[in-house]
């Protein structure tokens, strides 16, 4: 993926470079410290540029009046947008300009690879990212697949131990590791089989015949321990209020000796 990152501020516009230098697959090819410069020397590259990593706030021309530009002269030829800004409030703007994301300074790699992910997703689908539409009165899901380096790899669901929900992404852990995914939690609990997987708490889903241990923790709480080769610093977390229906499912009984 060719990408290029424009902000006005050297150190920001290193620093995001550089983490992108850390992602497989992703080649910087520039770096601009304003909107025009980037602006000229996109028309004049040779290559397209898959994704451009956008300050929102810069003198004279800002990020957000650039990718209105883009839009308007280029079409589909422009590079998908993902805003960078230290503001909340472009938000707004900058998704009403179809932007893949829209990340807030100091980015982390962990949500940088996310971004990734989804424009890699978007740039497979020919612009469009698949609409979560599961029919809540379909077949339960058997196997769902997962980008990686523009290869879709098939898991099937009994292979799932756990599902983690973070910054409205989905990632899927298996005995083979993690995969994440650009699922929201909401989509993966309504087609999942309900009789095998269980909502445990707002960010999780575990697959109930995964669980070996029920951890308490104080207070009422409790962990999960999931997988044979888990410990209690890897167990998931049970939401207080979702414990009587887990009670219900797995019946606890106390030891009587």
């Amino acid at each position: 993926m060719r990408v290029i990152v424009v902000d006005d501020e050297q150190p920001a516009r290193e620093e995001l470079a550089w983490l992108l230098g850390q992602c497989e697959g992703v080649v910087v090819v520039g770096q601009f410290a304003s909107a025009r410069k980037a602006a000229e020397q996109l028309e004049a590259m040779a290559e397209p540029v898959d994704l451009c990593f956008l300050d929102v706030d810069m003198p004279g021309l800002d990020g957000v009046r650039l990718a209105q530009l883009w839009h308007d002269r280029l079409g589909e030829e422009m590079p998908l947008i993902a805003f960078v800004t230290a503001y909340e409030e472009h938000a707004v703007d900058a998704f009403s300009l179809d932007a893949v994301d829209y990340l807030l300074k100091p980015v982390r790699l962990s949500r940088l690879e996310k971004t990734l992910h989804r424009a890699r997703r978007r740039r497979g689908a020919g612009g469009d990212l698949p609409a979560e539409l599961g029919d809540s009165n379909s077949a339960p899901l058997e196997r769902i697949s997962v980008e990686k380096l523009g290869q879709y790899h098939v898991i099937a669901t009994d292979q799932i131990l756990w599902i983690e929900a973070d910054e409205g992404f989905a990632t899927v852990h298996t005995d083979q590791g993690a995969h994440l995914t650009d699922f929201s939690l909401k989509f993966l609990e309504e087609n999942l089989d309900t009789e095998h997987f269980f909502r445990c708490h707002r960010s999780f889903i575990v697959r109930l015949d995964a669980i070996t241990r029920i951890t308490p923790v104080g207070s009422g709480t409790y962990r999960l321990v999931v997988g044979q080769n888990s410990d209690d610093d890897q167990a998931i977390p049970l939401a207080r209020s979702r414990a009587p229906e887990l009670k219900a499912r797995i019946p606890w009984s106390a030891n009587v000796l």
